[in-house]
């Protein structure tokens, strides 16, 4: 597949099948992440896989906010996998203290301009997007306000990790009924022109 023609095909998917996908092809896709930038080669944050059916419905039932919980039939709908996407603040830190990286301060989180754990995470996460198009399967990146500590507890992700969002990865339902009140259904996209400023603002 051309490059430009998964930029193009690239959207939030959430609406999926069951079918379980290959692992091969999530190796493949899990695999995109060795490619992404990593400030100063870190390379500190990490990726929880939960690919077991069992464990994929707590995730859904630990995030689902009570206040507004997920009907039987949107819950049927719901991704196969999910890979959660870990930031590592203290590896970061470490990296910017040895030797090499010393000179630039940035041991001290205090210094960083922007908190590049939480870049490299998004930048990763990317990634495992794209690789998703290439392998068939849909995608959606995702943020999950409620059930973050049962979340990190119930998987025993170290305390140093805070999640970086989620993404559901499975085969993309004929229709996607729980996209039907997605922002990108309701407002234009920009274009270029809009976003793009020439040499000054």
């Amino acid at each position: 597949m051309e490059l430009w023609d998964v930029f193009k095909r690239r959207k939030m998917v959430r609406s999926f099948r069951q079918d379980a996908v290959p692992a091969d092809s999530l190796d493949r896709v899990l695999a995109s992440v060795l490619h992404a930038p990593s400030a100063g080669y870190t390379q500190g944050n990490e990726y929880l896989l939960i690919d077991d059916p069992d464990e994929v419905a707590w995730f859904w039932g630990a995030i689902d906010d009570p206040s507004d919980a997920m009907g039987p039939d949107d819950a049927a709908l719901l991704a196969p996998v999910v890979v959660v996407p870990l930031a590592h603040k203290d590896a970061y830190l470490a990296r910017y203290s040895q030797p090499d990286k010393q000179p630039y301060g940035l041991g001290d989180e205090e210094k960083w301009p922007v908190p590049f754990w939480y870049v490299d995470a998004g930048m990763a996460s990317m990634c495992i997007l794209m690789a998703a198009i290439e392998e068939g399967l849909g995608a959606w990146f995702f943020g999950f306000a409620h059930g973050e500590a049962e979340v990190m507890e119930h998987f025993g992700v170290p305390p140093q990790f805070r999640q970086a969002g989620a993404i559901a990865l499975g085969y993309a339902a004929d229709a996607d009924p729980l996209s039907a009140g997605a922002s990108s259904k309701k407002r234009a996209r920009r274009g270029v022109d809009d976003l793009v400023h020439r040499n000054r603002w």
